[in-house]
């Protein structure tokens, strides 16, 4: 061999040592760093972002769950909010999957059935027209699913794993998840569970969302409805994206992933729920069926998916996104690794206590059984007959179901009395058509009104801004003084003052509109605009500039109707004077 053979030969055989040293000193390193990014502690397993909306309820072998509350405005038990859902920008092969459509949504807690560990978790209105319901705050985890389907769990053996949510369980595993829990929070904690007010019975349970329960939350609840009509992703955070909140395969990128993530890896939904898009799909209660003509149609299929996962694009990862799966296939049982859950808390409607008169009471109302204004419970088939009042019975009855029911109790033949109670049917059903009628023509004026305020606003933007050139068109003409261009300058002057004075009668029309209307909300029933109100304030609840403004006036129309309502005078000045001092400082 060469001289220069043996040298070189040396010096490689030098540097390979050097690097096999370099390697056996960074081996413990990298291991340590692998080694870390495998630990998970407890807490990730179940509440990787603790705060102190969250509602904690306990899980076997001393692990948690955490939970987020839902508040539903409404306007009684047996009024629901309107909510609008699917995409609205559908795929034209997925119309008749996911398009667009209405539907209803309440909860059956209220302020006065929840335990008092959700007090602080309520909105600050809690006290008026909410309905709440419990959604987890996170999928439901591997070690949350061992916690309470393994009979052997030992939680001090946690793995990498753990912190991330259970999949590749069936629609029956995890409804049976949902039973097996609510059992060992019944037996173990029933204080953490809501009960209803003056019922010793009936008591909230765990189970699987509805597609409406879990289409609300997702969307960010009562913190981001408006989003309903104007986009199909939550809003998000300003300088974020889709993949600062969801696990999904992004276009363009290359890097996909490979699995489900650990619970809580992206930014929170406005409602502080986590992964509601992308990393594992979540199943719901729901049967699938078609979106067709702004509504639900066709048979009961498969249950819904609802969310996308880590193996979906962008527009399966959408809240509105319906996907039927069918919890059997020919080779048995439907699972799948990319298909997780997270339940909700909610109750029976139709508990014991106080609920069935109020039940009654909502009924008459909306029914006609009663005068709107009378608090009483009135008699229905099937109850005990009244004992006879003959001064009472002697005067005309309150209202005609009031009447039809007196021809109903004297009917001379059972088939007479079979006709009138089928009478008394249809025109209950009718009245209750025309309530709700009537609520959204409520809405609809209270709407118009805080419209008007709006316009208002804007008519007194645009003559402050026109005398402000006005004023600068004057001295310009001052300084010119005949100059080439004066004749325009006059012209644009002329045409400015014809602009201000059109924007002060635009002004003295819809003031005169405005008083109009907030006039004829004090003649119709307190309860049903208080009822639009508050639905007004869901629909103006976005963080955006313009719903910001919305609420403002919203906020004025609320204390023009008290004052009305005290007798008080409703003038231009006081209107505008209000609109003022509501752009001077921030709303309560």
């Amino acid at each position: 061999m060469s001289d220069f053979l043996v040298r070189v030969t040396a010096r490689l055989s030098l540097v390979l040592v050097l690097c096999l040293a370099c390697l056996a000193m960074a081996l413990p390193e990298a291991r340590a760093a692998l080694k870390k990014k495998q630990d998970v502690q407890l807490d990730e397993t179940w509440n990787p972002h603790p705060d102190k909306k969250d509602i904690i309820l306990p899980m076997p072998s001393n692990l948690s769950m955490a939970f987020r509350v839902v508040a539903v405005p409404a306007s009684g038990y047996l009024w629901s909010m309107k909510v609008s859902m699917g995409v609205t920008d559908s795929e034209p092969d997925r119309s008749y999957y996911d398009s667009t459509y209405q539907t209803v949504l309440s909860a059956p807690f209220s302020a006065q059935d929840v335990p008092a560990s959700w007090k602080a978790s309520l909105p600050d209105d809690a006290e008026g027209t909410y309905f709440y319901y419990l959604v987890a705050k996170y999928e439901v985890s591997r070690l949350q699913w061992k916690a309470v389907m393994d009979e052997n769990f030992d939680a001090s053996k946690l793995n990498s794993s753990d912190a991330r949510p259970m999949t590749g369980v069936s629609w029956y595993e995890a409804v049976l998840f949902t039973q097996r829990y609510t059992d060992w929070l019944l037996e173990n904690h029933p204080e953490s569970l809501p009960s209803f007010r003056d019922d010793s019975r009936n008591t909230g349970f765990v189970r699987l969302p509805t597609e409406a329960e879990w289409e609300y939350a997702a969307r960010g609840g009562q913190n981001d409805s408006t989003n309903y009509r104007q986009q199909d992703f939550f809003t998000m955070a300003e300088k974020t994206d889709y993949g600062d909140y969801a696990v999904f395969c992004e276009e363009g990128t290359s890097h996909t992933p490979e699995n489900v993530e650990r619970i809580g890896s992206r930014l929170p939904n406005p409602l502080g729920l986590y992964d509601t898009a992308g990393n594992a799909a979540e199943m719901t209660l729901d049967a699938f069926r078609f979106s067709l003509g702004g509504s639900l149609q066709g048979s009961a299929g498969g249950f819904v998916r609802k969310g996308g996962s880590f193996l979906s694009g962008k527009e399966e990862i959408m809240p509105g996104r319906r996907e039927e799966l069918a919890p059997f296939l020919k080779e048995g049982v439907l699972r799948a690794r990319d298909l997780g859950f997270r339940p909700v808390i909610s109750g029976i409607n139709t508990p014991a206590g106080d609920r069935p008169q109020t039940l009654r009471q909502e009924y008459a109302a909306i029914s006609g059984q009663l005068p709107r204004s009378q608090d009483l419970v009135p008699q229905f088939a099937g109850t005990p007959a009244r004992k006879k009042d003959t001064q009472k019975d002697a005067l005309a009855a309150a209202t005609p179901l009031e009447e039809l029911n007196r021809l109903i109790e004297q009917a001379p033949s059972e088939s007479i009395r079979r006709n009138l109670v089928s009478l008394r049917t249809q025109i209950e059903q009718t009245n209750i058509l025309q309530a709700r009628e009537r609520v959204a023509r409520i809405e609809s004026l209270l709407q118009n009104c805080v419209m008007s305020l709006e316009a208002i606003r804007n008519y007194r933007y645009r003559r402050v801004m026109i005398a402000k050139q006005l004023k600068e068109g004057e001295k310009l003409l001052q300084r010119m003084k005949g100059q080439p261009g004066t004749k325009t300058i006059q012209q644009s002057m002329v045409e400015l003052e014809k602009g201000h004075r059109d924007a002060e009668k635009a002004t003295t029309r819809t003031l005169s509109a405005y008083r109009g209307d907030m006039q004829d909300a004090t003649r119709l029933d307190e309860k049903d605009v208080q009822g639009a109100l508050q639905n007004l304030s869901a629909l103006y609840a976005g963080k955006d500039p313009y719903n910001a403004r919305m609420t403002s006036n919203l906020q004025i129309v609320r204390r023009h109707y008290a004052s009305l309502q005290t007798g008080k005078r409703l003038t231009d000045r006081i209107v505008l004077d209000d609109l003022v001092a509501s752009q001077k400082k921030p709303q309560k």
